[in-house]
C-alpha cells in the first residue's frame, strides 16, 4: 500500500461513523449541480449508504492493483449507464464527491489527502469514460504521427 492509498483509507475511517451525513451532503451537492443523469433520491442514498461505503472502501483498498479493481469498478459503473449518465456527468460526480470530502473532512482534508483524492478521482473519470463511452485520454502512435504531419503542413 502506498502513502496516497493510506491517506484515502484514513479519510474513509474518519467518514465511516457518519457516512449517512456524508451521503446526504453528497446528494445535496448533486442536486445543486447541472448533472443530467437520474441519481438516487436522498432516501435511496440513505438506505444504500452502507453498500456505497463498502464499494468505495473496496475500490480504495485495491487501487494499487488495477487489474483486480477494474472488473469490480466496471461492474458498478453499469449503474451509471442504466441511470443515463452522460460523459459530462462523470466529471460532475467527481467534483461533487471531492467538494463533499472537503466539507466533511475539514481539517483532516490535508494536502496529502487532497492530492490522493484528486489522483483517485482522475483514475475514476478516465476509467469510467473508457468503459461507458469508449473515450480514452491515451493518444495512439498513429494519432501522434498524423498530428506531427499536419503540424508540418
Amino acid at each position: 500500500m502506498n502513502q496516497q492509498q493510506s491517506a484515502l483509507l484514513n479519510n474513509l475511517t474518519i467518514i465511516k461513523p457518519n457516512f449517512h451525513a456524508f451521503t446526504a451532503k453528497f446528494h445535496s451537492k448533486l442536486a445543486q449541480s447541472s448533472i443530467e443523469m437520474n441519481y438516487p433520491t436522498a432516501l435511496q442514498f440513505n438506505v444504500k449508504s452502507f453498500t456505497l461505503f463498502c464499494v468505495l472502501e473496496r475500490i480504495v483498498k485495491h487501487l494499487d492493483k488495477p487489474a483486480s479493481v477494474a472488473p469490480f469498478l466496471a461492474h458498478h459503473l453499469m449503474y451509471l449507464k442504466k441511470s443515463g449518465a452522460s460523459h459530462s456527468d462523470i466529471a460532475l460526480l467527481s467534483n461533487a464527491f471531492y467538494e463533499t470530502l472537503e466539507e466533511h473532512l475539514g481539517k483532516h482534508f490535508t494536502t496529502e489527502s487532497q492530492l490522493a483524492w484528486k489522483k483517485a478521482l482522475r483514475y475514476f473519470e478516465s476509467f469510467a469514460s473508457n468503459v461507458l463511452f469508449n473515450v480514452t485520454n491515451v493518444v495512439s502512435l498513429q494519432q501522434r504521427m498524423q498530428q506531427k504531419q499536419s503540424n508540418k503542413i
